[in-house]
């Protein structure tokens, strides 16, 4: 009876592996297949039937690519404006979820309500307001641009703000009869208490701000300003003579940095938005 309850766990358990692996598989096979024309030459990417695997693992894609475009100065722009959005958002929602979750003041669930409500307002409705205002400070096609209309969000101050509601007050209340101002408490218990939360919301952040098209697209005009997601569709726009080796190859390497981000942090995403989530 034992033996077959265990059978039949086993069983269960192989079941919902194959079901979640599935979806995984369909989700890493674009990029996996990318890999692959990036390593072919241009003759073996064209070839008919087609193959998956290369012959052999070729670079001269990879070569050809940072010869024809600055792949190194997209790359670099987009590290830099996501890094800032990142830092600032972390900055910007841990002070005011700490305000909004540990302090009583009046209006507190109005304030509470209007950062909620811009959660439901798409981006596209805030791109022409926020073009014209940096028009008129001369800071189109510069990093102030592409990083101060993303320096707070309402979604960080709403994730974190789930967390810090579930620090107990009695902590709190130790830590004030020790002498501990609320910014010390902050800094030195709350945040190392919900770095999880954090991680989470910071990675979410980086590869948010790292994806950007529409914005970018609008306020930079010289290819010193252009980010990396930019950067793939003008590679290919201007390189559709090239091998779709190159033009593969360009976009792995465009790519690479927010895919290695996850692998390297998945971890710390995947326990922080579930204790966030249980404890919301």
């Amino acid at each position: 009876m034992v033996s077959r309850f265990k059978d039949r766990k086993l069983k269960q358990r192989w079941i919902a592996t194959l079901v979640l692996l599935l979806p995984a598989l369909i989700q890493v096979f674009p990029l996996f297949y990318l890999l692959c024309v990036s390593w072919k030459e241009g003759a073996e990417v064209i070839q008919y039937p087609p193959k998956l695997f290369p012959k052999a693992i070729q670079w001269f894609n990879y070569h050809e690519a940072l010869a024809s475009a600055p792949l190194l100065r997209f790359l670099l722009n987009s590290a830099i404006v996501a890094s800032f959005i990142t830092f600032c958002q972390l900055f910007t929602s841990v002070l005011a979820a700490y305000a909004l979750s540990r302090l009583e003041f009046k209006g507190q669930k109005w304030v509470m309500a209007l950062i909620v409500g811009t959660m439901m307002i798409p981006g596209e409705v805030t791109i022409i307001p926020n073009y014209f205002t940096l028009a008129s400070w001369n800071w189109l096609n510069t990093y102030p641009a592409l990083i101060v209309p993303f320096s707070a969000s309402g979604f960080g101050i709403f994730f974190l703000y789930q967390f810090f509601k579930t620090i107990p007050k009695e902590l709190e209340e130790a830590a004030y009869l020790e002498g501990c101002s609320r910014l010390r408490f902050l800094f030195k218990f709350a945040v190392p208490l919900s770095l999880p939360a954090i991680t989470a919301f910071g990675i979410y952040a980086f590869v948010g701000a790292w994806n950007q098209y529409l914005w970018p697209l609008i306020t930079t005009q010289t290819t010193q300003m252009q980010t990396a997601q930019i950067g793939i569709g003008m590679f290919r726009s201007q390189n559709e003579s090239m091998s779709w080796g190159v033009i593969m190859a360009a976009t792995a390497m465009l790519i690479s940095p927010t895919v290695l981000l996850f692998i390297a942090t998945q971890r710390q995403f995947v326990k922080g938005m579930t204790m966030s989530g249980i404890k919301g």
